[in-house]
């Protein structure tokens, strides 16, 4: 990792991200510039950032440079702006807009062919998370470039992990932990609903948080070495087993009258996984289904 010498960087959005990005690396101690198509709002950060009216002047010796709009529509605009490519020419950029990888990769391509670094970045905090423990930010691209500024990096989360050369691999890795998040939290929420349609208070459900987090952790650890494998068998708990389990949830929530639509859906990737004959395997078989899609 290099040195955390302070550093001259600009940061280029300045909405909630954008601004908690700014801020956490001024009380790093960096040098950093703010600029925001709406110069008021770059002058808002403040906290020992210095807002800019012109972008070309924002970057102007700059070594680092932080991009956190609204999307890539909004980055592509603003690159194929006059000047723009020409102030960037020579420096790194770091995208933190969110996207998908096919994003990535399209910024990936407008980088190389206009003579920037580039790394492709991910973060999994909310602004307020920002320069806590709480924060993640993958980063994928050139390695060497990434060890040359990881020292600043740290400055907006010190676990900065670096997944991969290749551009996309944070934007997948990031959208793959948002999938299981949302996914999770949505099955929380309606089995919260289940407890309370059928008179029982959702807090002794939640106070089982442990139980239901525990089963999670140990389903994605074996389904883990299973798809290394692409072997599911087991001696544990059949498809059929779970299937049949939640066909009781869907009758529960049809009787209790509230939305199957969750738990129906569920029941269709599963009994899906049954159709291709892989009833008498471990739940992480639904794996082969996922792939046929």
């Amino acid at each position: 990792m290099t040195s955390t010498r302070p550093a001259k960087l600009t940061v280029i959005g300045s909405g909630l991200m954008g601004t908690a990005l700014a801020r956490a690396f001024a009380a790093a101690g960096h040098e950093v510039a703010v600029w925001n198509r709406t110069h008021a709002k770059a002058k808002a950060v403040g906290r020992g950032t210095v807002a800019f009216e012109k972008l070309g002047d924002a970057v102007a010796g700059r070594e680092l440079v932080v991009v956190s709009l609204s999307n890539y529509a909004a980055c592509a605009e603003l690159f194929s702006s006059q000047g723009v490519s020409a102030a960037l020419a020579g420096k790194t950029l770091v995208q933190l807009t969110s996207g998908s990888p096919a994003d990535a990769r399209s910024g990936l391509e407008w980088a190389s062919a206009h003579g920037v670094d580039y790394l492709d970045a991910a973060i999994l905090a909310y602004p307020a998370f920002v320069a806590t423990e709480y924060a993640t930010v993958f980063y994928a691209g050139s390695k060497a470039v990434f060890e040359r500024h990881e020292g600043t990096l740290h400055a907006i989360a010190k676990n900065a992990v670096y997944v991969d050369e290749k551009i996309g691999s944070a934007a997948t890795l990031d959208c793959a932990i948002l999938e299981a998040y949302y996914g999770g939290t949505l099955a929380v929420l309606h089995a919260a609903a289940m407890c309370k349609a059928e008179g029982l208070n959702p807090k002794l459900f939640f106070a089982q948080k442990n139980s239901f987090l525990g089963l999670i952790s140990v389903t994605a650890d074996a389904a883990q070495g299973m798809v290394e494998r692409n072997d599911f068998t087991g001696d544990q708990c059949s498809l059929n087993t779970h299937v049949a389990a939640l066909e009781h949830i869907v009758r529960l929530s049809s009787d209790a009258r509230i939305s199957t639509r969750f738990p129906r859906e569920l029941l269709e990737n599963y009994r899906r996984a049954l159709g291709a004959g892989l009833g008498e395997q471990e739940l992480p078989a639904v794996f082969r289904t996922l792939e046929q899609d």
